[in-house]
């Protein structure tokens, strides 16, 4: 009686795993790929209709109150596309130092660019695998959304968690030549992603003799929350708990099947 109960319960299992295989596996990726579709619409990919990426303007504002810079800049997708910067630089005496970015000559935020392309390899990679695909066995799926799931989550990182720049990055940063008249040598800026905000910090260097190092001698920061900053985090984050789910249903029903045919 053990023995057939047993049998039976493995058959259901058998059932339930075809199941899975062949229509749940299915509906799961369509809900990941209308979450990404809707992701992407947030991005300048050509992917997709009704895109959302305008330009909108936000006041970078120092989390201290510190009155040593004031900066207005307009993000446009990927691009801060123009920016009204004053600076107070210390000198002999302490001088205001204006510059700004104009559209022609954008300062592009790679980290916005980096998660982009990875969202967009994740969506490519779910629709290379539509209701037509047949999956032969739950390992197969295992591999799939080990894969999707990398795509997200490294696009996501690259949003959550800025790489920290070493001086040297700072200072050859290619997007320094945005500014308009040229920042002075004293001073370095960087804009960074920083999860649902964007984070701007200006640096006050000090240049020693020929072959010396350059020291920075203080940092100031500004910041801004940018909605469509944190629609982005949310969908890639549903998009992964979608997939981690299917993937532990899997590899319940896989483990259960391993263990049941050992008896």
């Amino acid at each position: 009686m053990a023995v057939e109960l047993e049998q039976e319960e493995l058959r259901q299992m058998e059932t339930e795993a075809q199941w899975i295989l062949k229509e749940e596996v299915h509906s799961v990726l369509e809900e990941v790929e209308g979450v990404l579709l809707e992701c992407c619409r947030r991005f300048t990919l050509k992917i997709g209709s009704n895109n959302l990426v305008k330009p909108d303007k936000f006041i970078l504002s120092s989390p201290t109150g510190s009155p040593n810079m004031k900066c207005v800049i307009t993000l446009m997708g990927d691009s801060i596309c123009e920016a009204d910067l004053q600076v107070k630089v210390h000198r002999h005496q302490t001088q205001i130092f204006k510059t700004g970015i104009q559209p022609d000559e954008p300062w592009k935020l790679q980290q916005i660019q980096d998660a982009g392309n990875h969202l967009a390899e994740a969506l490519h990679t779910v629709k290379e695998h539509g209701r037509e695909h047949q999956f032969k066995s739950g390992e197969e799926v295992t591999i799939l959304l080990d894969s999707i799931m990398k795509s997200l989550n490294t696009g996501r990182t690259c949003l959550v968690l800025p790489k920290k720049k070493t001086l040297d990055e700072l200072l050859n940063n290619r997007n320094m030549h945005c500014f308009k008249p040229p920042l002075p040598s004293e001073v370095s800026v960087s804009f960074y992603v920083h999860a649902q905000k964007l984070e701007m910090a200006v640096y006050q260097l000090q240049h020693g003799q020929p072959g010396q190092k350059v020291e920075i001698v203080s940092r100031y920061q500004g910041e801004c929350q940018v909605p469509w900053l944190n629609d982005v985090i949310v969908l890639f984050t549903l998009a992964l708990q979608s997939c981690q789910q299917l993937k532990d249903k899997i590899s319940i029903i896989e483990e259960y099947s391993k263990s049941s045919k050992g008896h």
